[in-house]
């Protein structure tokens, strides 16, 4: 394993490999193996070891209860049976306490400490607009070839009636250059058959899915 996590950092593509492990307790454990984990301590390795035990008897508590395993990362989808889902209706629920409140700290997924440790904490990429964010320069451009203002509002598919919204106050008001910045393709897509100017940013996303982007923030805030 030790070699083929190595191999695997040595491309551009974000690879995470499993490798084993043992806790204090002598019990094999799964490692993941990333560019930022390979950089870990002994001591890391084993509070990292320590969380991921406790996760593996969390799940077997709840299996020994008759529930089924928790999500292993959020979800989220635009369709609800035959139709589109309303706002907040295609994505994981939090539980409620009695009093019909979300409850603190509580995740519809399971929280993963290795998974959520071993992202990346630099940016995927530079902020080069004639590299990953060309298509949305040109777009720009098109919108507003005299050097006018761009007016530009990033949603996702939960607010997508919010961005048709912004987008027609903008052009009533008289603005040509507005444009939507879709964070998934589903939403990029509508926009497009209302003639909403639209950049599809999925791509753009997914790369920074491989980062971890508050610990990022955290270690250049020290």
């Amino acid at each position: 394993w030790k070699y083929l996590a190595k191999a695997a950092m040595t491309s551009s593509v974000f690879l995470p490999l499993l490798a084993a492990g043992r806790t204090a307790q002598n019990t094999p454990v799964a490692r993941m193996i990333t560019a930022e984990s390979e950089t870990w301590s002994p001591a890391k390795w084993r509070e990292i070891d320590r969380a991921t035990r406790a996760e593996e008897e969390a799940r077997q508590a709840r299996a020994r209860r008759g529930l089924p395993p928790l999500p292993m990362t959020p979800t989220h989808t635009v369709r609800c049976g035959s139709r589109d889902c309303r706002p907040g209706e295609g994505n994981l629920k939090h539980a409620m306490d009695k009093h019909g409140k979300f409850k603190q700290w509580e995740q519809p997924y399971e929280h993963r400490e290795g998974f959520v440790q071993s992202r990346l904490r630099s940016p995927p990429h530079r902020p080069r607009p004639n590299v990953e964010y060309a298509g949305l320069v040109a777009l720009a451009a098109r919108l507003a070839p005299r050097g006018g203002p761009v007016l530009l509002a990033a949603a996702d598919w939960d607010y997508r009636e919010l961005a048709l919204n912004w987008y027609l106050h903008a052009r009533r008001l008289g603005y040509r250059g507005a444009l939507v910045l879709s964070m998934e393709r589903a939403l990029h897509e509508l926009l497009l058959r209302r003639g909403v100017p639209s950049f599809d940013g999925g791509a753009l996303l997914a790369a920074w899915n491989r980062t971890c982007l508050q610990r990022h923030i955290q270690a250049n805030l020290g």
